[in-house]
């Protein structure tokens, strides 16, 4: 049995060296490249907006002939054409003239400057249709001008950014399509255990459904990976190595199961994985839930094998492996610590260092949080209203409500 600390720096540096393998780039379209990870830098190569472009409906025009309008000395404009947006005109403002614009129309050659139509009135004249102007318009008024959003060569996003709207807006309108990114690393999972039976069987007496498979399946998702089913494994060693191998032929750089790694009679994965030619990195981690958590590596593979109760596998997999997996998928994301003050007893007459679920809030720029009663490592309800990780001391604890703890934050899943 090892530290916590030490079982971390043991996979850490076994990913140092597995990274340049098993990090992959590949090619999506802009559609579907929401959520996933940048896997370069983007400068942009154009200007945004691309021409002078007016941002309202209006009149453009030279601003030198509002100067000196006012309600009671107005001053009146030919109107000599109309742009829509997607259209332009190859008729030039002169003294004296405007043009119907709309809003992201280019800015017509010479104007200088646009007014709200609000702000107008319109009339004819023996010239045609005009527009009466009663202020003073400045040079520039609402016109966007070229490039002053995005400037070719602006550096704007970096490798590892994960792509959300804002991201996706940018891209867009540089268009940038495909986007390149970091791939879903593939995560190889199983279950193991006889009590076990898939979702849609009906239950015998003694039976369980295989739901650890769909918990952590979903934990390696959020954490930027793409979960494999390697279905349902009885109590045999012979029956590992079958899924072991099916992990080989698809070359997963990853392999996790649950159930079997503990020293009963049934307990088989650690045998399994001896047979399957693999090295022990470590085989039992000091913490409640989930000490008996086995780790082994098999050529650039490694074989991971986690408790059978619900806590235990879940607690496991956010501390070592959610961190591990988003960085094969080319992301930084871990469980932030920070400080709590507990709101209830935590009160515990032994054992190894442990992690208790709990909710945290902030209250008056404090954060505090409140553990479960329910610790129990086969319970599933208290998972579901927590969004941390309790750290208790290992021996034994009286903690009180107003200490302060060392909690651990839950990803948003």
């Amino acid at each position: 049995m090892i530290a916590l600390e030490k079982a971390k720096k043991i996979l850490d540096d076994y990913l140092l060296e597995v990274l340049p393998i098993f990090r992959r780039v590949e090619t999506v379209p802009l559609w579907e490249a929401g959520g996933r990870v940048l896997a370069e830098d983007v400068v942009a190569g154009e200007d945004a907006p691309a021409f002078n472009r007016s941002h309202v409906d209006g009149y453009a025009f030279l601003a030198a002939d509002s100067y000196g309008a006012a309600p009671n000395s107005p001053v009146t404009l030919t109107i000599i054409d109309t742009i829509a947006a997607g259209s332009y005109s190859l008729k030039e403002i002169t003294p004296g003239t405007a043009m119907k614009i709309f809003t992201g129309a280019p800015l017509p050659p010479a104007a200088d400057c646009i007014i709200k139509k609000e702000e107008i009135e319109e009339t004819f004249t023996a010239s045609g249709a005009a527009i009466i102007i009663k202020r003073a318009v400045g040079a520039g008024e609402n016109i966007s001008n070229k490039g002053e959003d995005l400037t070719s060569g602006d550096f704007l996003l970096s490798r590892g950014t994960i792509i959300s709207s804002a991201q996706v807006e940018i891209l867009a309108t540089l268009g940038i399509d495909p986007v390149t990114v970091y791939a879903r690393p593939q995560i190889g999972i199983f279950s193991t255990g006889n009590e076990l039976v898939t979702l849609q069987n009906k239950l015998q007496h003694g039976q369980l459904r295989a739901s650890n498979i769909y918990t952590l399946a979903e934990i390696i998702r959020r954490a930027g990976g793409s979960p494999v089913n390697l279905g349902i494994v009885r109590d045999r060693a012979d029956d590992v190595l079958q899924a072991y191998a099916k992990a080989d032929q698809l070359q997963l750089p990853m392999v996790i199961s649950t159930g079997g790694t503990a020293s009963g009679d049934f307990d088989v994965t650690k045998a399994a994985m001896e047979q399957a030619g693999s090295s022990r990195l470590f085989n039992k981690v000091a913490m409640r839930p989930g000490a008996p958590f086995v780790v082994s590596k098999k050529e650039n593979r490694l074989l991971i094998g986690l408790s059978g109760n619900p806590g235990g596998a879940i607690v496991t997999m956010f501390i070592f492996l959610f961190p591990m997996i988003s960085k094969l998928a080319g992301d930084n994301k871990y469980l932030s610590p920070s400080r709590g003050r507990l709101t209830g007893p935590i009160v515990r007459q032994g054992g190894l260092r442990g992690f208790f679920w709990g909710c945290c809030d902030k209250r008056g720029g404090r954060l505090y949080v409140t553990p479960f009663r329910n610790q129990f490592c086969g319970a599933i309800k208290v998972h579901l209203h927590s969004n941390c990780l309790i750290e208790v001391p290992a021996g034994k604890v009286n903690l009180l409500p107003g200490d302060d703890v060392n909690i651990w934050h839950l990803p948003c899943l």
